[in-house]
């Protein structure tokens, strides 16, 4: 009944970790996580032992091209060498993979830093962290927040979503043909009177 359209659904009771897959994905792309209250830190796992690194891996494609993104919160790791813990920061990696057959081949690197990969994300996607997660995530209370926005920020929101950015610029040229007409009637009528 679908035809050539596509549809799928996460679905399970109440902890199950519906958010957790939404999480990630968000984390992956910007950072930081679906709703916007946990921070990447708040994504490895309490329980995780500090011999392990929590990272995220997120394949997706956009159009036809296909691109990777790896990243890592902040997180205490042990050392290396002696004993005790260090601090590591977050990091990220973004790669053009289109046309790669072996998931073992990252592809091209668009980005290697973690502020880097989130700008070349947004550029991408066209969305900022808050607005994918108003637009395309909508987890939980969002659809409410999205509604209950301030007009601006809706605006702002379908103007995105709906790329209006062309009409606006029509709308823009059609104010400045009417005001340079007015001001051509303006002197019309300023001769005809001398």
């Amino acid at each position: 009944e679908l035809g050539d359209r596509n549809f799928f659904l996460i679905h399970g009771p109440t902890g199950s970790g519906k958010t957790t897959i939404l999480d990630a994905i968000c984390f992956a792309l910007y950072g930081d996580t679906s709703g916007g209250e946990r921070t990447g830190e708040q994504m490895r796992s309490h329980h995780t032992k500090n011999n392990l690194e929590t990272e995220i891996i997120f394949d997706f494609a956009l159009n036809k091209e296909m691109y990777r993104v790896a990243r890592k919160p902040q997180q205490e790791l042990l050392k290396s060498k002696g004993s005790g813990t260090r601090d590591q920061a977050p990091t990220a990696t973004l790669w053009k993979r289109t046309g790669l057959n072996d998931d073992a081949q990252e592809g091209t690197v668009l980005a290697a830093k973690s502020k880097e990969a989130t700008q070349k994300i947004e550029e991408l996607l066209g969305f900022e962290s808050k607005q994918f997660r108003q637009v395309i995530m909508l987890p939980q209370d969002e659809f409410r927040q999205l509604l209950q926005s301030n007009s601006l920020e809706k605006e702002k929101i379908l103007n995105k979503l709906f790329q209006t950015e062309f009409y606006k610029q029509i709308d823009v040229a059609l104010k400045d043909e009417k005001d340079n007409l007015a001001n051509v009637v303006d002197n019309l009528e300023q001769e005809s009177k001398q």
